[in-house]
C-alpha cells in the first residue's frame, strides 16, 4: 500500500525523483518498477501496472456506449504514458502531463492506498486548505 507525503522539485528535463519508500511498495508488492501515468483534473495519477489492468477490466464491462463512460475512456486512455525509473530513480513527466496539472517546479507525491498521486505544489496546499471531511462517513470506515 502506497502512503505518505513527499515533496520534490522537478528537473530542467521535467524528470522527479521518487521516493525509495514508493520504489520499494512497488517492487515489493507489484513485482514491477513500472507506472502508468494519466492526468486527473488538475493532478497526475500513476498506477502499478496491475492496477491499470484491473480499471482497464473495470472499464472494459461499464457500458461503453454511453456517452459519459465513452468520454472518460477517451480522456483517461489517451493522456497515458507508461514511464519508468532511470538509473537515479527519476521518471519523465511528459510535457502535456506537466502543463495540464499546472506543474513547473515544486511538487507533492502522495500515496494514497494503490496509486500514487503527483500534485503542483500550490495545488496540493490549495486542496489540504480547503477540504471538508465527512466525519459521519469517516466513522462508517472506523476511523
Amino acid at each position: 500500500m502506497f502512503i505518505g507525503k513527499y515533496e520534490h522539485n522537478l528537473d530542467s528535463k521535467g524528470r522527479i525523483s521518487v521516493p525509495a519508500k514508493i520504489r520499494d511498495t512497488l517492487r515489493e508488492e507489484y513485482k514491477d518498477e513500472k507506472l502508468i501515468l494519466t492526468c486527473f483534473e488538475n493532478y497526475l495519477v500513476a498506477y502499478p501496472v496491475q492496477e491499470w489492468m484491473q480499471i482497464g477490466q473495470r472499464i472494459r464491462q461499464a457500458p461503453n456506449m454511453e456517452k459519459g463512460v465513452s468520454d472518460f475512456m477517451r480522456l483517461l486512455f489517451s493522456n497515458a504514458s507508461e514511464v519508468t525509473f532511470d538509473r537515479q530513480a527519476r521518471i519523465l513527466i511528459p510535457p502535456q502531463m506537466r502543463a495540464r496539472a499546472n506543474i513547473d517546479k515544486s511538487v507533492v507525491m502522495v500515496g494514497v492506498m494503490n496509486k500514487i498521486e503527483i500534485w503542483a505544489q500550490d495545488k496540493w496546499a490549495e486542496f489540504e486548505n480547503t477540504v471538508q471531511l465527512d466525519r459521519g462517513r469517516l466513522a462508517s470506515f472506523g476511523i
